[in-house]
């Protein structure tokens, strides 16, 4: 049933296409708080779609949209950036879909315990920081799942889920957000890595490490705590220790850019 209907909202979108049933097959499985991550290819498409049909009623009415929404806007901010799908489409308000990024993911990778050159992840660094450039934070980059090497050997990020604009935020937390993104590029560098990481890069991830063991939604979307419960997050956070300790990671992170020239 969920698939006869993920098929006419794709018809929908692309009328003059025939979509067929056999172009489509499950990814991933998700949990009731998960989206179901289809595959649908044929001659022409080849789409990644994230579909939250099977939740509970509660979850589609709530925040399966926000969700989604969250990824579109994500996305559609990253427009026209290497390493970032450019194709993709709203099919309803709790699902999405996107080019399919043909590539292995670097915790497969890794649990392969294969290696990528240092330009790899010189490359995922500058992708980094185009997105911050463009006022998003990822905040799951430290999920290697999340990171895919392409078959031309380029860096793609996806599930943009948890991404969020920082601008709102205060700047103390603004560079921790943004220092969480860039530690998942060391730690990727660190684990995959032909070459070791660069020591004022592994400084920068030490610290930050250290930094992360205090923080209270460790292992937890930054984004999903802020629709929750934003103003406790602030309140919590808002400390002058907290605030000393970011400085101290920010001074770090300039140093590790510094070391580069």
């Amino acid at each position: 049933m969920f698939e006869s209907s993920l098929l006419a909202q794709l018809h929908a979108q692309f009328p003059a296409h025939q979509f067929s049933p056999e172009g489509l097959s499950v990814v991933h499985t998700g949990r009731f708080a998960n989206a179901i991550v289809y595959r649908y290819k044929d001659a022409k498409f080849d789409l990644i779609i994230k579909d939250f049909q099977h939740s509970p009623w509660w979850m589609r009415k709530t925040i399966a949209p926000l969700f989604i929404n969250q990824e579109y806007k994500g996305l559609a901010r990253l427009q026209d950036v290497d390493g970032v799908v450019d194709n993709f489409c709203r099919l309803s308000s709790i699902a999405i879909a996107y080019d399919f990024i043909e590539g292995t993911p670097l915790r497969q990778l890794a649990l392969q315990q294969q290696h990528l050159p240092s330009e790899f992840f010189k490359e995922f660094e500058r992708l980094v920081a185009k997105m911050h450039r463009r006022g998003v934070v990822h905040l799951d980059l430290r999920n290697l799942g999340n990171v895919i090497c392409s078959t031309d050997g380029k860096p793609y990020i996806i599930d943009f889920q948890s991404a969020i604009r920082f601008a709102r935020f205060p700047r103390w937390l603004q560079r921790f957000m943004r220092g969480a993104d860039m530690s998942g590029v060391y730690k990727a560098w660190h684990k995959l890595a032909k070459d070791s990481l660069p020591q004022a890069k592994a400084d920068y991830l030490h610290d930050f490490n250290h930094v992360r063991k205090r923080w209270i939604f460790k292992g937890y979307p930054i984004q999903r705590a802020y629709l929750w419960c934003s103003g406790a997050v602030t309140q919590i956070l808002n400390s002058d220790f907290i605030r000393s300790i970011l400085d101290r990671l920010y001074k770090a992170r300039l140093h590790a850019l510094s070391g580069e020239n």
